[in-house]
C-alpha cells in the first residue's frame, strides 16, 4: 500500500478547509452577518470543527504508517550505536612542575682571605669533605709554629715540675702554674689549627661541581659564595597545587611527568603532600621523587604533571560530547527494540568524573546498553531509527 508524502497531506487538509468554507458560505445563502459579534462566533465554531477534524485524520495516517514499518510524518533516521561494556576509568589533575635538586648547596668560605688555589672545575665529581679551595695560609701557619715552639718548652718545663712535686720538692703553686701554662698553649693550638682548617673550603655533599665563583688572588669573605655543588643523583619534582585539589591529591598517587624539551616522560608517585595551606596563594605542595640515572634532567626544569586523583576497574563510561543537559538534568539517546521496531529512547543519567575525554555515569545506564553515538543531537524519544 502507497502512501502520501508529508506535504501532500497539508495540501490534502487545506483543500479540506477550503472545502468547508465553502459549503459554510453556500449554506448561509453566500451572505455574511453583519453583526461583528455574530460573525466571529461563526467563524470560531467552523474553526473549531476543523481543527478536530484535522487532528482525527493526523491520527488515523500515522497509524497507518506506524503499521507498514514507514511513518508517513518521516522517515526512520540513521544512526550508529555503541555497546557499553564495564570497563576502566581514571581521571588526572594536570598541572606544572619543576625539577629540583635536594642537594643543590651554594659553599661559602668560612674565613676571609685571599684565593691561592682552586682545585675543583666544573663538571667534576667531589666526594662529601674534599677541599675545593685554599685561601691564604702564611700568618695562620706562621703562629702555629709559634705556638709550637711555646708548647714544647712549656712541656718540658711541666716535666720537671712534676717530678719534682713527685719527690715533694718545690711547690704546688709551681706544678699548678707549669701545667696551667701548657694545657693553655696546647688549648691555643688547636684554635689555631681549626682556624687554618677554615681557610679550606670543603664540599658539604657528594656531588658535581656545578659552578666555580672564585678566581685565583680574589679576595672573598665569610658567606661569600664560592662553589655550587649539585647532587644530581637525588632530583625530585616539586608543584604547588591548588587549595581546591586538597581532597584529591593524596600521597602515594601515581603520576605522569612529561618532558617537552627532552621529548620524553618519566613516571613516578607523590611521596610528600604537605599539611599546610600557603596564606599568600592558597597552594600546597606536593614532590615526586625523580630517577636520574640516565643523567638527562637538570634542576629548574620545566616538566608537565597528570596526576591520578580518581580510578576505577567497573565503571560505565561514555563519551564526553554524547551528553545532554535539559531542564530535568543530564540525559543521553539510547537504542531500543530490534528491526523495524528499533527506537530511540531518551534515559536521564547521573553523571560523574570526568577526564575532559570521557564522563562516568553513575546512574541511568548499565553494561548492554546501546548508546546512540552518531546522529543523536536531533532526536526525540520515541522516533523510529535505522542503523547502517
Amino acid at each position: 500500500m502507497k502512501f502520501l508524502h508529508f506535504d501532500s497531506i497539508q495540501h490534502a487538509l487545506l483543500g479540506l478547509f477550503l472545502g468547508f468554507s465553502a459549503t459554510l458560505f453556500i449554506a448561509c445563502g453566500g451572505q455574511e452577518s453583519n453583526d461583528p459579534a455574530v460573525r466571529l462566533k461563526e467563524l470560531q465554531a467552523e474553526q473549531a470543527r476543523i481543527n478536530a477534524e484535522i487532528q482525527k485524520l493526523q491520527q488515523e495516517l500515522g497509524k497507518t504508517g506506524q503499521n507498514s514499518g514507514e511513518p508517513l510524518t518521516s522517515k526512520a533516521k540513521l544512526v550508529q550505536i555503541l555497546t557499553l561494556e564495564q570497563d576502566s576509568f581514571q581521571t588526572w589533575v594536570e598541572v606544572q612542575g619543576t625539577v629540583d635538586a635536594r642537594q643543590s648547596i651554594e659553599v661559602t668560605a668560612e674565613s676571609m682571605g685571599i684565593v691561592r688555589n682552586i682545585k675543583v672545575k666544573e663538571g667534576q665529581k667531589v666526594s662529601k669533605g674534599q677541599v675545593l679551595a685554599e685561601l691564604d695560609q702564611t700568618v695562620i701557619l706562621q703562629s702555629i709554629e709559634e705556638i709550637k715552639g711555646q708548647l714544647d718548652f712549656a712541656d718540658q718545663l711541666y716535666q720537671k715540675q712534676a717530678n719534682l712535686w713527685k719527690q715533694n720538692i718545690g711547690s704546688e703553686v709551681q706544678y699548678l702554674g707549669a701545667k696551667n701554662q701548657k694545657e693553655g698553649l696546647e688549648r691555643r693550638l688547636a684554635t689555631v689549627r681549626s682556624q687554618l682548617d677554615m681557610t679550606r673550603i670543603k664540599a658539604p655533599v657528594s656531588g658535581t661541581v656545578d659552578q666555580v665563583y672564585l678566581k685565583l688572588g680574589q679576595s672573598t669573605a665569610m658567606g661569600m659564595p664560592a662553589v655550587r655543588v649539585v647532587n644530581f643523583d637525588d632530583l625530585r619534582v616539586i608543584t604547588d597545587l591548588s587549595e581546591s585539589y586538597v581532597t584529591r591529591v593524596r600521597e602515594g598517587a601515581t603520576v605522569d611527568i612529561e618532558f617537552k624539551d627532552l621529548n620524553t616522560s618519566a613516571h613516578g608517585r607523590i611521596a610528600y603532600v604537605a599539611r599546610s595551606i600557603n596564606a599568600l596563594n592558597r597552594t600546597f605542595r606536593a614532590e615526586v621523587p625523580l630517577n636520574n640515572r640516565n643523567g638527562l634532567y637538570r634542576p629548574n626544569m620545566i616538566v608537565g604533571m597528570k596526576i591520578n586523583d580518581y580510578s576505577t576497574n567497573k565503571a560505565i563510561k561514555i563519551p564526553v560530547n554524547l551528553l545532554q543537559n535539559s531542564d530535568e538534568g543530564p540525559f543521553v539517546m539510547i537504542a531500543k527494540g530490534d528491526g523495524v521496531n528499533l527506537k530511540a529512547t531518551r534515559v536521564n543519567v547521573t553523571s560523574g568524573r570526568s577526564n575532559g575525554i570521557e564522563t562516568e555515569i553513575l546512574q541511568g545506564l548499565q553494561a548492554g546498553d546501546r548508546i546512540i553515538t552518531t546522529g543523536y543531537n536531533d532526536l526525540n524519544d520515541g522516533q523510529a531509527i535505522t542503523l547502517p
